[in-house]
Formats: C-alpha cells, structure tokens, sequence
C-alpha cells in the first residue's frame, strides 16, 4: 500500500502519464556521408566534460553530456549518496495537469476539472543525500519501491517520483532513460503534477556519423475534464499511436507525421498533424517550440469493467490545441528523442528511439510507416 502522499503520484501514472517505451535506425540511404555537420555544427550540444568535472556558480555539477557517464552511472550517482558530493543541475521540460482531488466511490484519489500546460523547471539531483530540489522544492524521506524506482516526499506535501527504465537486450546501445514526475498539493484537495524526462543530452562527441537517423516511437495524448460520466466511467481521453519519423544531421529538421487512426482494442481514434521540427544544440529550437496544432480524439472511455469497452462504455470527444512545444535529443549516439506539449484541454507526448532499437522489441508494430520526401 503506498504512503497517502503518494497516491496522487501513482493516480496520474496510473492514468498513462508516463509512457512504455517503444523504440528506433540508422538511415543509411546514404552510407557513404558522414555526419559532420553534427560533428563540428550546432545540432547537438558541446560535451561537457567527465561527470562534475565542471561546476556551476553555486558548486553544483554542469548538466552532464552523453559523453559524460551513462545512464547507469548517472542513476547510481544520484541514487547512491556520497559524502560531500555535489548535487548535480538538469534544466529540463514536462508537462503539467492539475485540478481537485477528490475520492470515487472506490476510495481511490481521483482528480477533477484538470488544466493543462507545459513548464520548464530547474532540477537539483542529489549525490549527498538522495534528493531532489525542483525549483526550490526540496524533496527527500526516499521510499525504495525496486532497485531503479524511488518515491521522495517533502514536509510541506507532495511526492517526487523517479524511474530508471533499462533494457538490457539493446546491447551496446541501450536505450536507457529516466521518468521524474512531482505532485503536489493533495492535502489541500488541489493537485499538480508535472512530468518530465531527466536524461543525457547528446554531445557532438556522441553524435551519430550518418547523414540521417530514422526513429520509431510511440506518440501519447491525454484529454477530458475528469468528470464522471457514470458509474463505469470519466470524461478522459488516453491514446498512444506508434509512427516512424527521421532525423536530417545536416539540417537538424526531425520530419513530421501526419495521423488519421482508430486503436482496433480500445476503438479509439485520433487525427493530427504534427509538423516538421528543428533542433539546434539537441534542443528543439526557434519557431518549431511555438507551433500550433490541433488535435481530435474521440471514442469509449475507460470502463472500470474490464480491459476493453462494452457496448454502453460511454463515449467523448476531444478537440484541443497544442499551443507549446519542447524537446530534446538524449543518451550515446542520439538514442532517444523527446517532444511534450501542451494546451489548456490537453497535453501530448512522444518518446522516439532509433528504429534498430525499436526492433529488438516484443511484437513492433508501426502504425505509421516513414514516408520519403518527395525529390
């Protein structure tokens, strides 16, 4: 039984806040070019150097690199505390839902009447004492759930929830990353949670040598008001699609997908447009960070029943705008590619891994096949 400042936290998780990983391939079409543009170009950004070798003003550790250590490392460094060592800085995006928390029938904590948003938050990691200070939040009484899941709380309310997802079939190339969501407020019957990914960016010393680098993930919107609409179900929307997208090394464009499709088990269909992106010191960059788009959803909600909907599992529509944007290019060799969203009715977020990554899955399915540019 978890700890009552947690089951917010583990509300939103198990709402589908954070994502099962799929995965991503090289695209050699074009072997023979290696990739200097990201090499000696401002696509990925500058090592920095071994981990804490370099320190902030404040005697903190610089954001490490992909170069810096790996994921495992990192994970033990900010897990494992030591003596006077410093906490370790991250400057990183997530997305933001927040309402009334209130209990359902069951007695489960529930949140209401959300809002939606995007934010970007300044993350201390801790070395000496197994804690995390976001923007100031000081967050520690660590809970230990499993060897790579870790629950922090704070005095004043909320938890910290941090998650190491390995895979260890990936090989030399392991597609490793980090989950950090905080919640906050439930005391107060208010909620706010933010959830983010906290990893390596890639460095021009990682950077991959081919000209392009093609990517499969899965794309994930959450929508609704919360509100019960009966007994057996809540006007919210969960949709994951999986599409292949590639990464221009030359020009840094990530290209986009364009989506018009029903999910066979939960009959639950989705329609948008994501546009092409540009990153720019492994950072989403310029006008790709305001792009707007929108987004249609519709279909059965989740019916506390069973696994799938029944034929009176009531129905919703969504149609809401994605007003911001952030992401990020993480771990050895551009590994992962991060992209949140957000707007006042909904947030969307994608995790795209290199396709060869990808294909070391259980079953790997792409919705939505990589469609050459025209010449």
């Amino acid at each position: 039984m978890a700890a009552p400042r947690t089951r917010f936290l583990f509300w939103l998780l198990a709402c589908g806040l954070t994502l099962v990983a799929c995965g991503g391939d090289d695209d050699t079409s074009d072997p023979g070019v290696i990739g200097g543009d990201a090499i000696n170009g401002d696509i990925f950004v500058t090592a920095a150097g071994p981990l804490c070798a370099q320190r902030e003003m404040g005697g903190n550790c610089v954001q490490p690199t992909s170069s810096s250590t790996d994921e495992l490392a990192l994970h033990k460094a900010i897990t494992d505390p030591k003596p006077d060592a410093p906490m370790i800085n991250f400057d990183i995006s997530g997305y933001i839902v927040d309402g009334l928390i209130s209990k359902n029938s069951e007695g489960n904590l529930v949140m209401t009447t959300p809002s939606y948003g995007l934010a970007r938050r300044h993350v201390q990691a801790g070395r000496d004492c197994n804690c995390f200070i976001v923007d100031g939040r000081r967050y520690g009484h660590v809970k230990h759930q499993r060897d790579t899941e870790f629950y922090y709380t704070r005095e004043q309310g909320g938890t910290a929830g941090f998650n190491f997802t390995a895979n260890e079939d990936m090989g030399q190339n392991p597609a490793w990353y980090f989950s950090f969501g905080e919640g906050e407020g439930e005391s107060r019957k208010k909620g706010a949670g933010w959830f983010a990914q906290l990893g390596l960016l890639t460095d021009q010393t990682d950077a991959p040598r081919t000209r392009k680098v093609t990517y499969v993930g899965l794309y994930y919107s959450l929508s609704g008001t919360g509100e019960p609409l009966d007994k057996n179900g809540h006007d919210s929307l969960t949709i994951g699609v999986t599409y292949e997208a590639e990464l221009d090394l030359h020009t840094g464009s990530l290209s986009g997908v364009s989506m018009d499709y029903t999910d066979p088990k939960a009959q639950r269909h989705t329609r948008l447009k994501l546009p092409d992106l540009t990153f720019k010191h492994s950072r989403l960059y310029g006008l790709s960070k305001t792009q707007r788009f929108d987004i249609e959803v519709d279909g059965p909600v989740n019916d506390w029943r069973g696994e799938g909907p029944l034929p009176d599992t009531p129905r919703v529509q969504h149609d809401f705008t994605i007003e911001a944007l952030e992401g990020e290019i993480l771990g050895k060799q551009a590994a992962l590619i991060h992209l949140v969203g957000g707007g006042p009715k909904g947030v969307f977020q994608v995790l795209l891994y290199r396709k060869e990554l990808f294909e070391l899955m259980e079953d790997p399915v792409i919705n939505f096949p990589l469609t050459p540019a025209k010449p």
